[in-house]
């Protein structure tokens, strides 16, 4: 009876350490989350063929498109030009709107790669736009504004209206168009959208840094207002204004806002499905992902233009908001869509040496320019 009794406890101890046995593993293996699915498939071999090196390349060549019209306009109103030479110099004012969603793309490449560098990519931009800034006020306060003196027998209210004259009309498309200034506003919400400085912790404070997104969207709608209102002349831009004026297209600012935007709402719906912050920027790094944002970009810059274009065959006056002359954009939208941001870029160095060649050829072309007006001045 004894031995009955005690096969029967072990029996009974046996059956409740394999119960407790199972709830333990159980508990170790947790149920399949949804983002699972995604995570176990296989990385894709295709990468685009742009780099973001090579995009930023492609803007900086565009960018000196924009310096060979202003040098092809401001000889122009100095001296004859052949109309071939003005129709290269119309051929490179268009080439030069497509600088900035070259730049932009660059700088979503550093969005996904690496959230870390978005500070200093906001302090870059911001000191080269301060950078070029400054450059127009000294040519303008020191050699236009001492050109006009001389004209006007030392009168300075004369020599500054004669000055303002020349720096708005001649070199208007310097003074006006600053793409390193867009490119700071656009940094400066990347930076509020996606960075997290690591004294902010605690839920209500990441929302309330989130929210000085708004600080760079009323910037962007301020410099469209000005600008509208200083097109129909109701009001007037000193050049100390104009010179620090971003790109006043409220539909480029739509573009690149809704392509952060979505990429944002893209790490909230990889959260939704189970997937964990670390997950997520492994996931970043893979090619499947960077084809995703490409072909995301693409489809908004197609959706964005082709409602541009809508809106201009409804009303004259979005004119005045920069809306229904930007259907241009389109074409922006193939080289975005070959971008890869998982194509590394090795050394740092090519970098500040593609910035160095360009403000030198700037510089060569400037120089040239002046003296081929002098040369033929008559």
């Amino acid at each position: 009876m004894q031995i009955k009794q005690t096969t029967k406890t072990l029996n009974m101890t046996s059956t409740y350490t394999n119960t407790g046995d199972i709830n333990s593993n159980q508990k170790e293996t947790p149920p399949p989350r949804r983002i699972d699915k995604l995570l176990g498939k296989k990385d894709i071999k295709y990468r685009g063929i742009f780099s973001s090196r090579m995009v930023k390349i492609i803007g900086f060549i565009f960018l000196f498109c924009a310096q060979i019209y202003v040098c092809i306009r401001t000889a122009n109103k100095l001296i004859t030009i052949s109309p071939q030479v003005i129709a290269v110099g119309d051929i490179m004012e268009t080439l030069s709107y497509y600088s900035l969603p070259m730049f932009l793309a660059a700088n979503f490449c550093v969005i996904m790669t690496s959230k870390n560098k978005i500070k200093k990519m906001l302090i870059n931009y911001s000191i080269i736009a301060l950078g070029v800034y400054l450059m127009v006020l000294f040519v303008f306060y020191r050699y236009m504004l001492g050109v006009a003196n001389v004209i006007s027998d030392g009168d300075t209210t004369v020599a500054y209206e004669i000055a303002d004259l020349i720096a708005k009309r001649i070199f208007g498309r310097v003074i006006n168009y600053n793409v390193f200034v867009d490119l700071s506003i656009f940094s400066l919400f990347y930076f509020f959208l996606f960075y997290t400085p690591k004294n902010i912790t605690k839920k209500r404070s990441i929302i309330a840094f989130r929210s000085l997104c708004s600080i760079p969207i009323l910037l962007a709608l301020i410099a469209t207002l000005l600008y509208g209102l200083y097109s129909l002349e109701t009001i007037d831009l000193p050049v100390a204004v104009l010179a620090i004026m971003p790109c006043r297209s409220l539909t480029i600012y739509v573009i690149f806002f809704g392509i952060a935007l979505a990429i944002k709402l893209r790490q909230k719906i990889f959260a939704k499905y189970g997937g964990t912050p670390q997950e997520y920027e492994m996931y970043s790094l893979t090619n499947r992902s960077s084809l995703e944002i490409s072909v995301i970009s693409a489809l908004i810059i197609l959706v964005v233009c082709l409602l541009d274009l809508l809106i201009s065959r409804i009303s004259f006056y979005t004119l005045f908001f920069g809306i229904g002359v930007n259907f241009y954009l389109i074409l922006s939208a193939p080289p975005i869509l070959l971008l890869s941001y998982t194509r590394k870029t090795k050394s740092s160095i090519w970098d500040a040496v593609i910035i160095a060649v360009f403000i030198l050829t700037v510089i060569i072309l400037y120089l040239e320019t002046g003296l081929y007006i002098i040369n033929n001045i008559n």
